[in-house]
């Protein structure tokens, strides 16, 4: 019985476990990594992390219950984000973990096309390490990348085929929950970026070895879910984009002599003649025809806008308009709209309008951090909550939430394994009405709603084993609420009722080199690692536990006595 509570609790904890994928990194020049060499007579820094792990007095530990994952769009490059990611960085003092380059034509060779990766024979994807990638809030995809590694538009990478984007998102999410130490991600994306994620997201075969996405929200930013029209044209020419590369291909409504679907987006038959995928007068229309990337050309496609998704992620978008119109100038109100292609969702996507005059905005939206911040809002349905843990600080956003009522819901999972004393503490609160309380597992109120003080909440309870809901309301948010977030923890002790009826005094958690435990009478105690692997056993003489040679990490306590087994979860920072 003692053994099975323990791996019936071990399981909670292993079960999202993401085991890496073998990936080899192409090296390159280090300076590649700060410096885009492209201009011949400029040298541009790139925007890098602040060298966290540098700092041996500095532990980071993110404020947000998942890290973000920025997505450009075509024919850009991650720097696109700077003035956003430079907003987040001053106002709210995020940390940028760093930036994850993938050329996607590393062959050099426009006439065919694969997913595969470095170091493979004649691989289309080559992916390269940062020097500087670390634990951070937020990082960035880019695709502007040559094959040799530098940045640069030498190969048309970012005018590459949307399913090779969403192999490279496939990685990035990888590396990004190795990094983080985080359970899932939100992706954002901007354009074509959006269709990268949705490419990810929509293909199992795409997903984490654990055949999980691990996506919680995703929020786009004009992206053509119906397609475009807009980037093939005589502007697009002058802006660098190529009329014949994989991305014009896919962004396609329909083709312009045949006029039939485009592919990528609405399905059908990998062919070019008069009637099928026919878009020049003159020479040929694509540099390829290899929709699907699998190296033959000539299968019956099945397009993104005729695949499932998942229903329980968070999803919103923002919309450019200009001088009242239904367009960005590159992508219409209609094809920005993801629930006229994904139908049916069970929570289906915000809409948030970024309205503007002049010929186009659909370029501005990556640095509309306004309207970012009201798409990244916390999920307000409990079946979309994001998961945090407990005994440690977090930080949320009130936002005016434009096609929703009034008021700004927050929800949060957060699960307890013991009985125990919660305190719910919430600082930094602006807005005039806020509110605060705990549901059940079915989603019903188990405490009083609590009000704000001014700037400060609290919220005490009494809790079982099981997961729980925090549910925080503010009935009037305002526009400006979004540039200061509120700070909240839940806290918990060990109640009177827990390990056989005993006052528990297990402390403190997190920990760092030493555990004490007061108050605990037991026959004999274990340290597992995350995995189950036994780390240290100890008797019941122990009051001061020695943790000062234990790595970093997630580890379960077991405390035996003649009659029962009770385990704990702790984290050494």
């Amino acid at each position: 019985m003692k053994k099975t509570t323990f791996y019936s609790f071990l399981l909670l904890f292993t079960s999202s476990f993401i085991f890496a994928q073998n990936i080899t990194y192409k090296e390159r020049n280090p300076e590649f990594e700060f410096f885009d060499f492209s201009n011949d007579t400029i040298i541009v820094p790139l925007k890098t992390p602040l060298g966290l792990n540098n700092k041996s007095t500095t532990t980071f530990e993110s404020k947000l219950p998942y890290p973000i994952i920025f997505i450009h769009g075509l024919n850009s490059s991650s720097e696109t984000w700077n003035s956003t990611s430079n907003f987040i960085d001053a106002q709210y003092g995020f940390n940028y973990g760093g930036r994850f380059d993938y050329c996607l034509n590393a062959n050099e060779n426009d006439g065919n096309t694969n997913t595969n990766f470095y170091p493979t024979a004649n691989a289309d994807i080559a992916a390269f390490d940062g020097t500087t990638l670390q634990n951070g809030d937020y990082y960035y995809v880019n695709f502007r990348v040559n094959s040799n590694g530098s940045i640069g538009d030498n190969q048309l990478s970012n005018q590459a085929a949307i399913v090779k984007q969403g192999k490279a998102v496939q990685n990035a999410v990888e590396r990004v929950l190795a990094l983080t130490g985080k359970d899932k991600v939100i992706l954002v994306g901007h354009s074509m970026g959006g269709l990268a994620s949705r490419e990810y997201i929509q293909n199992s075969y795409n997903w984490q070895a654990d055949n999980q996405h691990h996506v919680a929200k995703f929020l786009t930013l004009g992206t053509p879910h119906g397609g475009s029209n807009a980037s093939d044209t005589g502007l697009g020419f002058f802006a660098g984009i190529d009329t014949h590369s994989e991305a014009i291909r896919d962004l396609k409504i329909t083709y312009y002599y045949s006029g039939d679907q485009g592919r990528y987006l609405f399905g059908g038959i990998e062919v070019n003649n008069s009637s099928n995928m026919n878009e020049h007068l003159f020479g040929a229309d694509f540099f390829n025809y290899d929709v699907n990337c699998n190296g033959s050309i000539g299968d019956n496609v099945v397009g993104i806008n005729q695949k499932t998704i998942d229903h329980l992620i968070d999803f919103s978008c923002v919309i450019g308009k200009v001088n009242g119109s239904s367009t960005d100038g590159v992508v219409t109100e209609t094809s920005a709209k993801m629930n006229n292609y994904l139908t049916g969702l069970t929570y289906p996507a915000k809409y948030f309008y970024y309205t503007s005059i002049g010929v186009e905005n659909h370029t501005a939206l990556p640095g509309r951090y306004y309207h970012i911040f009201q798409g990244l809002d916390e999920p307000q349905v409990n079946e979309l909550a994001y998961a945090i843990e407990t005994n440690k600080d977090y930080i949320g956003y009130t936002t005016v939430q434009e096609n929703t009522s009034n008021a700004d819901i927050d929800v949060y999972t957060f699960e307890i394994l013991n009985n125990m004393n919660v305190n719910v503490s919430i600082s930094d609160i602006i807005t005039s009405q806020f509110s605060a309380e705990i549901l059940d597992a079915s989603g019903n109120a188990i405490t009083p709603v609590a009000t704000n003080s001014g700037s400060t909440l609290s919220l005490n309870a009494t809790l079982a084993t099981g997961n729980y809901f925090l549910k925080l309301t503010s009935a009037t948010p305002t526009s400006n609420d979004y540039l200061t977030p509120y700070l909240f923890n839940i806290a918990t002790t060990l109640s009177s009722e827990d390990f056989a009826s005993q006052n528990l005094n297990i402390y403190p958690n997190p920990f760092s080199n030493e555990i004490h435990l007061e108050q605990v009478e037991f026959t004999k105690g274990y340290m597992y690692s995350i995995l189950g692997e036994k780390i240290l056993e100890f008797d019941n003489s122990v009051q001061n536990l020695d943790t000062s040679s234990i790595s970093k990490g997630i580890y379960i306590i077991t405390l035996e006595d003649d009659n029962s087994s009770k385990s704990f979860k702790m984290i050494k920072q």
